[in-house]
């Protein structure tokens, strides 16, 4: 029986074997069918979430890589369930590298962990679908808080019991996440202090977010970086911002919530 040849026309090795597999995990939370852009600057992704409330846009740097290697840029379609699961494998030590069937067809991922003498490949089927890439307009906001990334989810996290609705408020005594449900109402403020900025345009800016998703944001994100900014108003969607490493980052964007 002949084999045949598989001829690799792209390559990728992030540096970070273990930050890429929650990078994706946090992508496949929000997208069904990622659309993967290879060029000579990185790896992005990005698209819109099925419930159509959030936007995702994830860039892995090429300066984040320790091989990046794409003679024209080109993109595929994987459905983002598959990629987590074949990456939900990577362990410490572990380097992963990604590269493509001739046709690409395929996106063929590879494991290698020289101390335990182990290798892995997975041949993950691709799709023909194709999205547009989505050009964010640039936006300002009103508020801004940059604070450790442990501190807003811990407040998040604790608020978001309380109800569907999240508010958000951010004026000089500091960032306030209240929710009211049922069980009754809760406020907790983080404080203005030396290790966390705070920036507004007004006396008090305000907002209303779903606290899934705003949970779901920070639960995807959280784990890639020390430092979260988060920047909002009334007006736009939230942006949660998770940079990491040199200069890669993952963006996700909130519509505001409408009280019926």
């Amino acid at each position: 029986m002949l084999i045949e040849r598989i001829v690799v026309t792209m390559e990728l090795i992030p540096n970070d074997a273990i930050q890429f597999r929650l990078a994706v995990e946090a992508v496949s939370m929000f997208l069904q069918t990622a659309t993967l852009r290879f060029s000579r600057e990185g790896l992005a992704i990005n698209g819109m979430d099925i419930s159509h409330v959030g936007f995702i846009d994830y860039f892995l740097s090429k300066e984040d890589c320790a091989s990046l290697i794409v003679r024209e840029p080109f993109v595929l379609s994987i459905h983002t369930s598959v990629l987590s699961k074949a990456l939900s494998a990577i362990g410490q030590g572990d380097r992963v590298t990604l590269s493509t069937s001739k046709n690409r067809d395929q996106l063929i991922l590879s494991y290698a962990n020289s101390k335990l003498n182990k290798k892995a490949t997975y041949n993950l089927n691709t799709m023909d679908v194709e999205e547009e890439q989505m050009e964010l307009p640039e936006v300002t906001y009103d508020a801004m808080v940059v604070a450790k990334t442990s501190d807003i989810v811990s407040v998040v996290k604790e608020v978001s019991q309380f109800g569907e609705a999240m508010g958000l408020l951010l004026d000089e005594n500091g960032f306030h996440v209240s929710a009211k449900g049922d069980a009754g109402t809760v406020t907790q403020i983080l404080e203005n202090t030396d290790d966390r900025t705070m920036e507004l345009t007004e006396d008090t800016v305000e907002a209303l977010f779903g606290a899934k998703y705003l949970m779901n944001i920070l639960k995807g994100g959280g784990p890639l970086t020390d430092v979260t900014k988060i920047e909002f108003d009334a007006s736009q969607p939230l942006r949660a911002s998770f940079p990491f490493g040199k200069k890669s980052r993952f963006v996700a964007y909130l519509a505001p919530k409408i009280l019926e």
